[in-house]
């Protein structure tokens, strides 16, 4: 005899499980639930060190040379009249 383990998405694991029934050679149908557990970083320092444990070492806005010349770039953009 053989075992197979089949990976299913939730909302189609009950249909799946009947279609298994029905097959005369199918001896048995065993479900696990499998609950994925994830911690939230509750306070905002945590949220922020996730962060930036995520980004890692990338370097972000290398190529603005004139930091205030890009903000006033930006700041003629949000001003413009539609």
């Amino acid at each position: 005899m053989t075992t197979l383990i089949v990976k299913v998405d939730d909302d189609r694991a009950e249909s799946l499980k009947k279609i298994l029934h029905e097959i005369p050679y199918v001896h048995e149908v065993e479900t696990e639930d499998v609950v994925l557990q994830f911690k939230e970083p509750s306070s905002t320092y945590e949220k922020i060190k996730k962060i930036q444990e995520e980004i890692g070492d990338q370097d972000f806005f290398d190529d603005i040379k004139d930091p205030s010349a890009w903000q006033r770039q930006i700041r003629k953009e949000w001003d413009r009249d539609f």
